[in-house]
């Protein structure tokens, strides 16, 4: 487990950490090929965290990502996202795939659900890059410490 993180939810998917020391969330997804209930259970635990700290700040690395199944990316568009920005969530760093068939999918995904206004994402090479990210964004949004 990172150091200074609570794990907050694990299966074969996904492990979602929260960061005491700097208040954020950060999902570690693995290189497992998920689709149907098993992926939603992933997204859904995502989901879960959201609701439970409203407005907390995500770091999303998805570097070893495997490739999602259509009728998957057609729901993580139609309903996860609109309900993970219900839930609260309102920025999130993500660690793209560094498949380049699983970082189509990805892409597609989330440039649809930015369309929509209210979620700020940004893109980084690195884990470490993408928790700097997190760390400003939550300084200029005037989270404390």
């Amino acid at each position: 487990m990172p150091a200074g993180m609570t794990l907050v939810y694990q299966d074969d998917a996904v492990r979602i950490y929260w960061n005491e020391q700097h208040s954020y969330y950060l999902s570690d997804w693995q290189p497992v090929f998920k689709k149907g209930a098993d992926l939603r259970r992933a997204y859904q635990a995502c989901l879960d965290a959201a609701k439970a700290r409203p407005g907390a700040p995500w770091l999303a690395d998805a570097s070893k990502f495997a490739v999602i199944d259509p009728a998957d990316v057609k729901w993580i568009e139609g309903w996860f996202w609109p309900e993970f920005i219900r839930a609260g969530a309102v920025y999130e760093a993500a660690v793209p795939p560094e498949k380049e068939v699983s970082k189509m999918s990805a892409n597609r995904s989330v440039e649809k659900m930015l369309k929509g206004g209210g979620f700020e994402i940004t893109v980084h090479a690195t884990r470490a890059e993408a928790e700097a990210a997190v760390i400003a964004w939550r300084k200029k949004n005037g989270a404390a410490e």
